[in-house]
């Protein structure tokens, strides 16, 4: 199995007691679709390894897992921080309106309210209240919040997404301000 063929699930995070089960954080809206797994792809130094579980069970926000072959806290610990991933044909298949964050990386941007084309799609960033596209638009970066009214469409054969974006958005990237010139030193702080 090749990584460009799976999509990254989460993360080995440390060993959970001493008899090799692990602590596996999975990096999702909703962990519980994956309750029921029966084995994962886990990255080593060599490539990715197909782990099977023994078992598998819910702990706070995280899972403790019993991996097959792992048996000792050495063991759990050499696995500590390796990535886990699963073969993208088991992604339930979405509308034209939705898509996975990993999935858009290398997608072209285009804006729904000026028809045109505004960049490259390099990665989905999922650290506030809603997601952001950093996107690269001839070389600046711009960044792109995505609520969930915003009109959007996904093309993923052509690997566009189509938004509509805020009006005045790109200008505050791409358009030079009156004091991109350097400060007036005839300007008055008073």
């Amino acid at each position: 199995m090749e990584i460009k063929e799976c999509f990254l699930l989460g993360m080995i995070t440390k060993p959970y007691g001493y008899k090799g089960d692990v602590v596996f954080f999975v990096d999702a809206d909703e962990p519980h679709q994956y309750d029921n797994l029966e084995s994962i792809w886990i990255e080593t130094s060599t490539g990715l390894v197909p782990f099977f579980f023994q078992s598998l069970r819910k702990h706070s926000d995280r899972f403790v897992a019993h991996l097959e072959g792992v048996d000792t806290e050495a063991e759990a610990q050499r696995l500590s921080g390796c990535k886990v991933y699963l073969p993208e044909k088991l992604l339930a298949p979405l509308n034209e309106s939705s898509f996975y964050f990993h999935e858009a990386k290398g997608w072209t941007l285009h804006d729904l309210e000026t028809q045109s084309d505004v960049g490259t799609i390099e990665r989905v960033l999922d650290h506030g209240a809603y997601p952001l596209l950093e996107v690269d638009c001839d070389g600046k970066e711009v960044l792109v919040p995505l609520p969930d009214h915003l009109e959007l469409i996904v093309e993923r054969d052509a690997g566009v997404l189509k938004v509509r974006l805020p009006v005045g958005l790109l200008d505050v990237y791409l358009r030079p301000s009156e004091n991109d010139e350097g400060p007036d030193e005839n300007a008055s702080w008073e």
